[in-house]
């Protein structure tokens, strides 16, 4: 009966244990809240990360896009280098709120550089067709959790 009991304990506490770390590590992962889905976003906030992008990819998983983070408001210029694939590219204010949109920016653009004519703090790249898919326009506020 000791043995049954010191084995229940063990299967409650490792299943407690693991039941924390997942819901810790869901809960911790950055989305973008859309009406019908979320999307998981990949965060880069550094000079390296955010020279890099999405340069050399292949494609972007399915609801997926990456979010470049800035240390300061600007009009952030981006081009299209190394791209296999086109994309949507987002520029957003301090609250999230849409300040430029040029979708469909297709790799052959390169070298043209676009950028907002408006500061911005954060850009959101996504596959081509995002902002047409979700009805996005200047001027709306995304839902964006970044739990870190």
């Amino acid at each position: 009966m000791k043995q049954v009991l010191i084995s229940l304990f063990i299967l409650v506490t490792t299943g407690t244990i693991l039941f924390f770390l997942v819901g810790k590590t869901s809960q911790s992962k950055p989305v973008l809240h859309l009406p019908e889905k979320d999307i998981s976003l990949i965060i880069v906030d550094t000079p390296q990360t955010r020279a890099q992008g999405l340069s050399g990819r292949e494609n972007l998983p399915q609801n997926t896009a990456m979010l470049f983070i800035f240390e300061d408001p600007d009009t952030h210029k981006f081009w299209m280098r190394d791209m296999k694939f086109p994309i949507d590219i987002i520029w957003l204010d301090e609250k999230f709120r849409i300040v430029h949109l040029a979708p469909n920016v297709s790799p052959t653009t390169f070298p043209t550089t676009f950028e907002s004519l408006q500061n911005s703090l954060y850009v959101l790249e996504a596959v081509a067709g995002f902002s047409h898919e979700n009805n996005l326009k200047i001027g709306d506020i995304l839902n964006i959790d970044l739990k870190k």
